[in-house]
């Protein structure tokens, strides 16, 4: 399809009539104040899903403030969220937990081989049940909201050359179904990221078996599997579907009183051209390019990400567009009668506004994962260690423990975070001073700021 025709909006988009909407339409997952605790593994500790979460809700509600918290650890099992939860969760007061769990409980290397050991696979799957329904049940008890995850797949579909240890998501389905009860059994939230990414699997592989949503180590998403699954995140909390509705009438009263989330002032429509001031109380949200190809595969911005323009009883003709005099497109008088999603086009100033928000949200990221590190040896290392706050002992250490670890696969892993740890972890009370910071600029350039459109006939 053309991108101009991608751009107009089938009828089916607009069957809600506009006295249908109300401010609670737009009422926020998580009110300002909120601090939600992402807590997991290596999926998590990417942080990348969330913080895409992050640009939808600082762009739509901008005035309400929320903070989100990185906890996952790399390698963690839901064993190691229970001995961490005092010091990783509960530390930040969180008003909100959102957890996914489940990709290194299986146990992956059981899997793929012949003459498996099956009781060790089912007391995996046990001791994950046993230790996510005291997790959950904490949390509840501490924290009260509380969303679950079904956990994303691992790719034992996809014709790549890495190992295909086929089986493993046949588990992380049980432990789906994990997630499933409990969720009904302490009334928590529930997200499926199971189905969405086997669905797209599925299509794509169709077409393409080497293709994956995953990555190239079957277990990792890359830039658009966490994209898909922050739109998935948005879809099963029932997130709003409008960044605003301009719909503009005859007189400004009309355009008014038509329209949503947005403020429409000193409209004036005088020889073929219609000019109107207006403040959007949302920003349209931005998409990292590397993410963007998810669009291919969810309707993102037709389901939350909407910034409707609809200009009623034009003569006929074509229009150009401009807002802050830049000319933002061309369109037809009909194109315009039957509404725009202007969260399509990236030169306008708003989109323009919004890559600030979203270079402010991916800085706080990069900032934070650099803590993250830091707890990954905290936790999963060093916990032995009687005084972990002397570097000098920590060395001495961690060089013992990586001598332990030089017969296993991940051993160049390891000594990349060792002496990661070794080097930062005296600048760490500088970099926890920075974050605050970080997230106050979020809410400082995602302010939403009053434009002028001008709608002008061409000759």
């Amino acid at each position: 399809m053309h991108l101009k025709h991608k751009l107009i909006l089938h009828l089916a988009f607009l069957v809600l009539t506009l006295n249908g909407f109300t401010q609670e339409l737009n009422k926020p997952l998580f009110p300002g104040g909120s601090k939600v605790c992402f807590i997991g593994n290596s999926i998590t500790n990417n942080g990348e899903y969330y913080n895409d979460l992050w640009m939808y809700y600082a762009t739509r509600f901008p005035n309400e403030q929320i903070h989100f918290y990185n906890c996952g650890i790399s390698g963690d099992v839901a064993g190691g969220i229970l001995r961490r939860m005092e010091k990783d969760v509960m530390i930040h007061q969180p008003t909100h937990a959102v957890m996914m769990i489940g990709m290194n409980d299986v146990k992956r290397n059981l899997y793929g081989k012949a003459n498996a050991n099956e009781a060790l696979k089912q007391k995996a799957l046990t001791d994950y049940n046993s230790n996510t329904d005291t997790a959950v049940n904490i949390l509840k008890k501490r924290i009260g909201n509380v969303i679950l995850l079904k956990p994303s797949i691992y790719d034992q579909t996809s014709a790549i050359e890495t190992e295909n240890l086929y089986g493993v998501n046949d588990a992380l389905q049980r432990c789906a179904e994990q997630m499933q009860t409990l969720s009904e059994k302490y009334q928590t939230g529930l997200v499926d990221f199971q189905t969405i990414l086997l669905r797209i699997n599925k299509e794509e592989q169709l077409k393409n078996p080497a293709f994956t949503i995953i990555g190239k180590d079957r277990v990792h998403p890359l830039s658009p599997g966490h994209f898909v699954m922050a739109y998935q995140f948005l879809k099963d909390t029932n997130a709003p579907k409008y960044v605003s509705k301009l719909v503009i009438g005859d007189d400004l009263k009309a355009s008014q009183k038509a329209s949503f989330n947005a403020e429409i002032r000193k409209q004036s429509n005088k020889n073929n051209r219609l000019t109107f001031e207006c403040l959007e109380k949302s920003l349209p949200c931005p998409i990292k390019a590397a993410a963007r190809k998810a669009l291919d595969w969810t309707p993102f911005n037709e389901e939350f990400n909407m910034q409707l323009l609809q200009v009623k009883n034009l003569s006929g003709g074509n229009y150009n567009l401009f807002i802050d005099n830049i000319l933002i497109t061309s369109l037809t008088d009909k194109e315009l009668s039957a509404g725009i999603n202007l969260a399509l086009f990236q030169n306008t100033p708003q989109y323009q506004q919004a890559i600030k928000v979203m270079e402010a949200c991916i800085k706080y990221r990069d900032t934070e994962s650099a803590i993250r590190n830091l707890r990954f040896v905290e936790f999963t290392q060093l916990s032995g260690l009687k005084e972990p706050s002397d570097l000098t002992l920590v060395e001495q250490y961690l060089a013992k423990r990586l001598e332990s670890l030089k017969d296993g696969g991940h051993y160049d892993y390891y000594q990349k975070q060792f002496k990661n740890y070794l080097l930062k972890k005296s600048n760490e009370a500088e970099v926890l001073r920075q974050l605050p910071s970080l997230s106050a600029v979020i809410y400082q350039v995602n302010q939403p700021k009053v434009h002028t459109f001008k709608i002008e006939k061409q000759p």
